[in-house]
């Protein structure tokens, strides 16, 4: 795609486009950072509508060292590539003195990462199948949103909480990749026992229409 402009801090255009292209339809919390693509930016800095975005938050997940995920990434029906918005983003994070990046590509969506392989991340194998929420009345409510409306996410709970039976929802892994912006952060990947495993084939693809957790 030709004439492309990335910005950060276009909050408003990355929620509009994950409500409506990525799986989640809805934004992380913890949110750090967020990256935009634009048809444009000319010679006064003009941009036309966001077609991409990359959210980077504090991970829900407790690490053993301080890194930065990122959280969501989509686009809507047009192709673009998206390594360069992914590239922009990170040296915004290592101008801000973030040193280490993760993500995870959800098996469940059919996604592998490619979009990491292509831009030349790590990739550190499958994690195992877990829970990431429950169903209730055959809707799928995720983990976090259980945990901020109720309180918990045991479906033993909720089902005393709500009156109605809850049921277990699991996912089919994800793919972990990472990529260290410094030499400390080459150094907090090695702490942390990151690998550098061979990369993933596709199953199917699906890339590019969410990503992140």
């Amino acid at each position: 795609m030709k004439d492309v402009h990335y910005r950060d801090g276009q909050i408003d255009a990355a929620v509009d486009l994950v409500k409506r292209y990525h799986y989640s339809r809805r934004a992380p919390g913890n949110v750090q950072l967020v990256v935009t693509a634009h048809e444009g930016g000319g010679l006064f800095n003009d941009f036309g509508r966001a077609w991409a975005a990359c959210f980077f938050s504090i991970p829900p997940t407790r690490w053993a060292e301080p890194v930065i995920e990122l959280s969501r990434l989509v686009r809507d029906e047009r192709k673009g590539a998206l390594t360069g918005l992914i590239s922009f983003g990170v040296k915004v994070l290592k101008r801000r003195g973030v040193d280490l990046v993760v993500s995870f590509a959800d098996k469940t969506q059919g996604h592998h990462g490619g979009i990491y392989q292509a831009a030349s991340w790590n990739y550190n194998g499958a994690r195992e199948s877990r829970m990431d929420g429950v169903i209730i009345n055959d809707v799928f409510y995720p983990g976090r949103s259980c945990n901020s409306k109720w309180g918990t996410q045991s479906p033993e709970k909720l089902s005393k909480i709500i009156g109605q039976d809850v049921h277990p929802h699991f996912d089919d892994g994800k793919h972990l990749y990472w990529k260290a912006l410094t030499k400390n952060g080459e150094k907090k990947a090695a702490r942390l026992n990151l690998i550098k495993a061979t990369y993933v084939k596709p199953i199917k693809n699906l890339e590019g229409t969410g990503g992140g957790e």
